[in-house]
C-alpha cells in the first residue's frame, strides 16, 4: 500500500513541482532575513476542515507547528506558497474557471503563488487530522530559509482533497485523462490560511 501512495504522489505532482521551480526566482534573492513569531488560520478551499500553523523564524533556521483536523483521509501535502516581496492570499470560488465546483491547485496560483518550502514529510502526513513539529534550513529550491525574508508575504497551502467520493484523497487523475490538475486528489487544495505576524 506504501508502495502505491508513493508512486501516486509522483505521478500526482509533476505540477507541485513545476510550482516549486516557479517559486526558485522568486525567493533566490538571499539576504538577512528578521526573525520572529508568526501564524497562519487555515481554512477551507475545498469541502470542510480547518487548521492552524505556528512559524518561527530563527534567522538561519525556521520552526513550524502545523495541526488540522475535519479535512478528507489521505495524503496531505502541505507547503509554503508565495513569491518573495509579494502579499500572498487564499483563493475562493471565483477562482473555479472550469466550473467543476472545485478550485484546483493551478486556479489557485495565481493567490497564493508557487511553492517555496514543502512542509510535509513524504506520504506520512496522511488521514483526516494532522499533528506534526518540524524544523527547516533550506528551500526547497535549495536556497537558505534567510531568503524568504519577512513571513507575512506568503500563504500556507494543505493539499489533497477526495474528489470521487470513496473517502480517500489518493487519487492522482481520478478521470483517467492524463495529468490535468482539476481532478488530482492529491494536489487539489484542501485547507490556506495567509501568514501573519504574531
Amino acid at each position: 500500500m506504501r508502495t502505491t501512495i508513493v508512486v501516486g504522489l509522483a505521478l500526482a505532482c509533476p505540477v507541485l513541482a513545476a510550482a516549486g521551480s516557479a517559486g526558485s526566482a522568486g525567493a533566490a534573492a538571499q539576504g538577512s532575513a528578521p526573525t520572529g513569531a508568526y501564524s497562519a488560520d487555515l481554512a477551507p478551499v475545498n469541502h470542510g476542515g480547518s487548521g492552524h500553523v505556528e512559524l518561527d523564524l530563527l534567522g538561519t533556521r525556521l520552526a513550524v507547528s502545523l495541526t488540522a483536523s475535519g479535512i478528507d483521509d489521505g495524503v496531505h501535502v502541505a507547503h509554503i506558497h508565495g513569491i518573495r516581496q509579494a502579499q500572498a492570499e487564499c483563493p475562493a470560488l471565483g477562482r473555479d474557471v472550469d466550473g467543476n465546483g472545485l478550485v484546483d491547485l493551478v486556479e489557485g496560483l495565481p493567490d497564493y503563488g508557487p511553492v517555496v518550502r514543502t512542509l510535509s514529510n513524504g506520504t506520512s502526513d496522511r488521514g483526516t487530522d494532522l499533528q506534526y513539529e518540524r524544523t527547516f534550513k533550506l528551500l526547497d529550491n535549495g536556497d537558505a530559509i534567510a531568503s524568504l525574508g519577512r513571513l507575512d508575504q506568503y500563504a500556507v497551502v494543505v493539499h489533497g482533497v477526495d474528489i470521487d467520493g470513496d473517502g480517500r484523497a489518493t487519487d492522482p487523475d481520478v478521470q483517467h485523462d492524463g495529468s490535468d490538475p482539476d481532478d488530482n486528489e492529491v494536489s487539489m487544495p484542501a485547507l490556506c490560511g495567509v501568514i501573519s505576524p504574531d
